[in-house]
């Protein structure tokens, strides 16, 4: 975290020093050489990227997420209600700060506001970034949690990608945009923590099965990361031990 920080810090202040004139000795490079390796196949498929981390799409889809779980756990609607809404404000205010213009060379696309860092990245890490917890509510099968975390790692790079190939971000842009992602959503677990520890999820209990409650134990909770499926709900237990 320091190492991503100092990064992190370096790369603003060479966004927001004469234009970002520094960051351009491989910004620049990088740009020439992506949008000259231009295709149709490549066009629609990164414009298909691009569309999954728009702002109109991540708070929709944000939305619906925080209202469906809101039932089986309070703390991780929460936890998707504040990364869906606070995002925004963060990058504004952090753009607004470094003041750097987009690349306006050969855009695919019309890009609006600055430019550092990315605000589709930072909106698809507070999305897809928040896919696997939301997926260890309704499954503890655990390929199906780690396929979700390939599936959500895989957007979150590809619409990272398809922001350079549209032409409307520096690549200094987009790598700010997943290390901001990464200490925002190090801001939500610390909200999903402090949520659960006041609303805990439901605990399987009685002849329940755990598809019927589809619902986090509090001792598993306390156990294992709530974003992984951990030991199963098999493992739970189901009634209080006896005095012997």
């Amino acid at each position: 975290m320091v190492l991503l920080g100092a990064v992190l810090t370096g790369l603003a202040v060479a966004a927001a020093l004469n234009g970002g004139a520094l960051l351009l000795v491989w910004d620049l490079p990088i740009q020439r050489g992506v949008e000259a390796h231009r295709t149709s196949g490549l066009d629609e498929l990164f414009l298909t990227f691009s569309r999954l981390g728009s702002t109109v799409f991540v708070l929709l889809v944000g939305t619906i997420l925080a209202a469906v779980t809101w039932r089986r756990c309070r703390a991780v609607g929460v936890a998707l209600l504040v990364a869906t809404f606070s995002r925004p404000l963060l990058e504004t205010a952090i753009k607004l700060l470094i003041s750097r213009d987009r690349p306006d060379f050969d855009r695919l696309v019309q890009g609006t506001g600055y430019s550092f860092p990315s605000g589709h990245v930072m909106a698809a890490v507070a999305l897809w970034g928040l896919m696997p917890l939301v997926v260890s509510l309704y499954t503890n099968r655990r390929w199906l949690w780690w396929a979700s975390v390939v599936v959500s790692g895989g957007l979150i790079l590809g619409i990272a990608a398809s922001r350079v190939y549209l032409g409307v971000h520096w690549f200094s842009d987009v790598t700010a945009g997943l290390i901001v992602g990464t200490f925002f959503l190090l801001g939500v677990e610390t909200v999903l923590a402090r949520q659960h520890a006041r609303h805990p999820c439901g605990q399987v209990s009685g002849t329940s099965s755990p598809a019927e409650t589809g619902k986090w134990s509090d001792n598993l909770a306390k156990s294992s990361n709530p974003s992984s499926p951990g030991r199963g709900t098999e493992a739970l237990v189901t009634s209080a031990p006896s005095d012997t």
